[in-house]
């Protein structure tokens, strides 16, 4: 029996299968964005060839399926979804416009705002209204009702996003209107913003429920006939998506939320760096990946995964939970070009896979950071994708001469090392993003280099930021759909409180927190997780009255010993110096909201390090790499001819099926037993391999 991890890229599709013994099978294939299906499929036929059988007799032994898909935040970023309604409380359809009034870049009043996704016409006001606690002052208008149908109609609306004023404190009228409009119209998708992020902002909460009605529509259809395509094959088990915190749901929840599955892509990685960090007792870790299309960092800290309540997608608030990724357009695809000003840019449109980079030979004339590699010699033309293509070193050559080389007065191996230097700033701009600035010193973490094109950029990148351990996984072309096999079914739920803090609160709470157990408990038990196999983590954002913001606090017990008002405050005013280097204990707390997050017990990867004898390892030849303004002659080595405990100096290149790894001139690597590949640097790289 196997399971199966598909991770569907902008511009590759990684597979892993795993038998019961922990064997893995793996295969990378080209992205075929206009057929997902049949690039799912493509990959499952080569991993049942892998296994010796047939896809018919392949199929039915699998007993877990876990998809991680782009398709959401694919139709966002090329403006398509379904034609969206908004029915908000009469005066404030403008909200979605309004915004919040401030800007990406401050000093830019000139930068283009996304486009408002509903446009007014579409923008509907409900007579209807409660008051901010929750207590209805004006009943719907149900005659209305009837109009707003058949004016949804008229307009061929497939689908409605109900954000209705303060029902974050009390949906009733939410849910009446989904009752009585769904009684009309039952073909259309409605998305209430009380089922999907039942806290206070009212944009931010509207925009995050506009987006799901948009993009449910779509991913709903593509899921079902995904499933029913692999049935049709001989699946017998139901496929379950990967969501933004790194978390699993079912089909059922999927379709109705599209948006917690935006980013269940690089969700598998973060999940996938947490279970190496444990692996190998890594307490801090960047993660640092690079398809073809983006390069996204995350870290790992004291063991855990980051989370942050609310993030941005393409300019449009997301008010809900997800694993804390930053991306920049800098993957293997993306596109060196020339500014007006003659200044080298990489990124961030990508070529994708189809046409692709110049030397894919498919068409595509830009070129890429793929094709920087290939004239360089990082990359082998005939052992691309594990000898799947064949790239075209003459067509690298010609759109580098001609679009970047000519116009700069260089030669085409300087502006292809030109192009890799550039890209490389562009990721330690992104590691120093996630740790400088949120005061976290770079120095005393790992580096975790996964995907199809880091470890070409690994050691330099690692040198840079002044990190001096890197970690290349033997999964590391495949790493975020590797990490899916680690991800549990996980349920999170809310309630908006804003009150403030103290004893008459305090006695309210427990009903309130005993309604979100029961909420929680009901979906994991229809999603098949019985009570032993849960874990349960209730955390409260609080703040300061005259804060806009709010600090989350992680509750360490249950519902029936939930803590005092007083520990809320204390531990809030601790957290608080922690992050801000101050705090003001004299100050009453308000309580915003209070939260709590259900999932399947993990198992946890534990450290089984071991330590060898260090030996010199036979290199595989030599190769030519165009390095630091010449062409220097490394030593060449095969991953798979690595055994634990050999040592690798550099300058040298490691050849493995789907990537390629640089070492550096002061590097020193060796494998360990998990078969990771463990790259020291500087003096650490001395004493390590003179320690053993």
């Amino acid at each position: 029996m196997y399971e199966i991890a598909v991770d569907i890229g902008g511009t590759f599709a990684d597979f892993v299968a795993r038998d019961k013994q922990g064997r893995a099978l793996t295969v990378k294939i080209p992205s075929k964005r206009e057929d997902p299906e049949e690039t799912i499929i493509s990959g499952l036929r080569d991993l049942a060839q892998k296994s010796g059988l047939k896809l018919k007799e392949f199929m039915p032994q699998i007993d877990k399926f876990v998809h991680g898909t782009t398709v959401g935040i694919n139709a966002l970023l090329q403006g398509q979804g379904a034609k969206t309604a908004l029915i908000t409380t009469e005066g404030f359809r403008d909200a979605l416009e309004l915004r919040r009034s401030q800007l990406s870049e401050q000093w830019d009043f000139g930068l283009p705002l996304p486009p408002v996704l509903v446009p007014r016409y579409l923008r509907i006001g409900l007579r209807e209204r409660m008051d901010y606690r929750g207590v209805p002052l004006i009943s719907i208008d149900q005659a209305q009702i009837a109009e707003i149908a058949e004016f949804l109609v008229q307009e061929k609306v497939e689908s409605v996003a109900v954000c209705l004023l303060f029902a974050c404190r009390n949906p009733t009228h939410e849910k009446e209107f989904k009752y009585l409009l769904q009684a009309l119209l039952p073909n259309v998708f409605i998305s209430l913003s009380s089922e999907l992020s039942s806290q206070v902002g009212e944009y931010e909460r509207t925009s995050t429920t506009v987006l799901n009605a948009r993009l449910s529509p779509l991913l709903s259809n593509y899921l079902l006939e995904i499933s029913n395509h692999l049935q049709d094959f001989g699946l017998k088990v139901p496929i379950s998506i990967a969501q933004n915190n790194g978390g699993l749901t079912d089909l059922v929840q999927a379709r109705k939320k599209a948006v917690t599955t935006l980013f269940s892509g690089p969700a598998g990685g973060v999940k996938g760096g947490w279970a190496l960090a444990h692996e190998l007792s890594l307490s801090e870790l960047v993660v640092t990946d690079m398809g073809g299309t983006s390069f996204d960092v995350s870290l790992i800290r004291l063991g855990k995964m980051e989370v942050t309540p609310q993030s941005e997608v393409a300019g449009y608030p997301l008010q809900l939970p997800m694993l804390d990724i930053h991306t920049v357009g800098a993957g293997g695809g993306s596109v060196a070009w020339l500014d007006h000003g003659g200044m080298l840019r990489v990124g961030p449109h990508s070529a994708g896979a189809n046409p692709g980079p110049a030397c894919y030979g498919l068409g595509g004339a830009e070129p890429t950071i793929t094709d920087a590699a290939l004239v360089m010699g990082l990359i082998d033309a005939h052992d691309f994708l594990g000898g799947r293509m064949i790239l075209d070193v003459e067509q690298a050559f010609k759109a580098i001469e001609t679009k970047i080389a000519h116009p700069l007065g260089l030669s085409v191996p300087e502006a292809a090392y030109a192009i890799y230097k550039v890209a490389l700033s562009l990721m330690i701009d992104a590691v120093y993003l996630m740790t400088v600035k949120k005061g976290y010193d770079p120095r005393l973490f790992s580096l975790a280099a996964v995907g199809g094109a880091l470890p070409l950029f690994a050691t330099a990148l690692a040198s840079g930021i002044g990190i001096n351990k890197v970690v290349v996984p033997e999964m590391a072309p495949v790493f975020c759909a590797q990490g899916l096999h680690y991800a549990p079914f996980q349920v999170e739920v809310s309630s908006t409180v804003f009150e403030p803090l103290g004893e008459s609160v305090n006695s309210n709470l427990q009903q309130t927190l005993l309604q979100l157990k029961d909420q929680a408990d009901q979906e994991m038990s229809r999603l098949g997780i019985t009570e032993d196999q849960r874990s349960y983590v209730w955390s409260a954002d609080l703040k300061y009255p005259d804060q806009h913001h709010e600090i989350s606090i992680e509750l360490p017990c249950d519902v029936a010993d939930f803590p005092l008002w007083q520990q809320l405050g204390q531990e809030f005013h601790a957290q608080h110096q922690r992050l801000y280097g101050y705090c003001q204990t004299e100050k009453s707390l308000t309580l915003v909201n209070v939260k709590l997050l259900v999932k399947e017990k993990e198992k946890i990867p534990s450290d089984q390090t071991e330590h060898y004898t260090i030996l010199e390892t036979p290199d595989d030849g030599m190769c030519s790499l165009y390095l630091n303004g010449k062409f220097q002659t490394l030593k060449s080595y095969r991953w798979k001819n690595l055994k634990p405990g050999m040592c690798l100096k550099g300058p040298a290149v490691i050849k493995k099926e789907y990537t390629t790894v640089l070492l550096e001139y002061n590097c020193q690597a060796y494998i360990d037993q998990f078969g990771n590949l463990l790259i020291y640097l500087g003096r650490d790289a001395l004493n390590e391999c003179q320690s053993g």
